[in-house]
This record gives structure tokens, sequence and C-alpha cells, in this order.
């Protein structure tokens, strides 16, 4: 069966249309909460869902995320919760590829190949996991992931060595994550124009599709990007807008606005 995520990047391309990832962190504020956030973003048009398993040390992660992580774990969310979830959210998201986000402890702690498996029977579609670069990976999580028909997506950023965009090159499955600015996300200000000497060195060792995020926050930041890379991802901006409401249907109503806003 053809993963979820290449069907939708030969849709976007067929449509020749720029995509949009957003991300959410599973449990938060609760569970219900991140699923009516989650249906609010696929109704508004978000083309791929990245759902972040919370963690306590997310080390590439904003404070706004960071936050986040924190207040699901206090909320009591669970790694079993999110394969639950992942699993009801497939359920009412058939045409919207579903990420999962973590830190490779946990699928360690898990069991790798009970985690890659869990994934995909629970209907995600590809895994991100920042500090597990290829040059350093585990041979057992690469071929896992293909195993269960998950795209291991890896990561790579204005710092990134020309070894290391070889390296990833050579093993990038379904898309490639590009960061905006070296470091941790946010929503902070971008030099577009410094961003295309960088997704140029990528796209010559890279042949997959490439998704560009940490830090975008505004309409003109994503039609600007939208000329160099498939896909915007949306994060810490989306929580932020969620956060400023005085009450939930206001955030999802303003997260909907937003979203919309940046087609």
């Amino acid at each position: 069966m053809k993963n979820k995520i290449d069907r939708k990047f030969e849709e976007l391309k067929k449509a020749g249309r720029h995509g949009l990832m957003a991300h959410v962190v599973v449990g938060y504020p609760n569970l219900e909460a991140s699923q009516r956030l989650i249906l609010t973003l696929a109704e508004a048009g978000a083309d791929l869902i990245e759902m972040q398993i919370p963690f306590t040390d997310p080390l590439a992660d904003g404070p706004t995320i960071l936050l986040a992580n924190l207040k699901a774990l206090e909320a009591g969310t669970k790694v079993s919760d999110c394969f639950r979830f992942a699993e009801k959210m497939a359920s009412r998201l058939n045409d919207i590829p579903l990420l999962f986000m973590t830190y490779i402890n946990i699928p360690f702690n898990w069991g790798l190949e009970s985690f890659c498996r869990d994934s995909a029977a629970a209907g995600v579609s590809g895994l991100i996991v920042p500090d597990i670069p290829p040059e350093e990976k585990d041979e057992a999580y690469h071929e896992l992931c293909l195993a269960n028909n998950l795209h291991p997506i890896y990561i790579l950023s204005p710092s990134s060595t020309a070894e290391r965009m070889r390296i990833i090159g050579q093993h990038a499955s379904g898309f490639l994550y590009c960061t905006a600015r070296v470091g941790i996300t946010g929503a902070r200000e971008h030099q577009i124009e410094g961003l295309k000497n960088f997704i140029g060195k990528v796209r010559r060792e890279v042949r997959v599709p490439l998704a560009l995020g940490f830090g975008l926050s505004s309409a003109d930041q994503v039609r600007s990007v939208s000329q160099l890379v498939e896909v915007s991802v949306i994060g810490s901006k989306v929580i932020d807008i969620y956060n400023a409401a005085k009450r939930e249907n206001e955030g999802l109503k303003n997260v909907a606005s937003f979203l919309r806003s940046l087609r």
C-alpha cells in the first residue's frame, strides 16, 4: 500500500499547490482539546499533521512548544494515549497523513520494533525524531520504519555540513524537514533570501520533497518560502494563537482563520 505521505505530495504536485503541515502536541491542553484542535486544522486546510508525543526535555523546541509538552504531561498524557489518539485521528482524517514527532528516548523505551509497529497500526505515516541523525543512527530504526511502511523523516539546518547533507540525501524518505534557522523552534522573523542558498545545497543532495519550518509565523513568510519548498510547517504560532484566546472556541476559530490566511 502506498504511504499517505507519498500520495499527499503527488496530490500537491498535480494541483500545483503549496502544502501546509501543522504541529500539535498530543494532550495539550488535554487529549480532547488537542483532538478538536487537529480537526480544526484539518478543516482549515492542513495537508499533513505532525503530532508530538510529549516529552520532559524536548531539546529542539522553543518555549511555546516546551510549555505545551510540560502541560500535556501534567495532564497525564502517556505514550499509550498517543497511540490511541493517533488511531482515532486516522479514522477521522482518511486523506491527511499523520506523523509522530518524538525524541529517541521514547521509541527506545517503548521498544523500537514495537514503536514502529504500533505507530503504523495506529495509522501514522511517518516519524520525525530530531535526535537520531542518520550519520549516528541505529540501522534498526531506519529499516524498521521502512518495514512498517513508515517514512523516517530527517532534518537539515543551515549549519549542516556538506557531508551530513550527502548522508541524509542517501537516506531521505518521504520528505526532508529543513529548519529555517539554526537552533530551536519559535515564531521569529526570517530573511527569506538567506534560505535560498541553503535550499539550493539541499536540492543538490536530496531527491525527496522538502518541508520548511522552525519559526514560520506569517502569510508573507509562507508565500515567500512556497517558492523554495513544497511544504511549510506551522507549529509555535498555532499554539500561541490558541493560547491567546480566553475561550477554547475562540482559540479554535482564530487558529482556523490564521491557517486559511496562509493560502
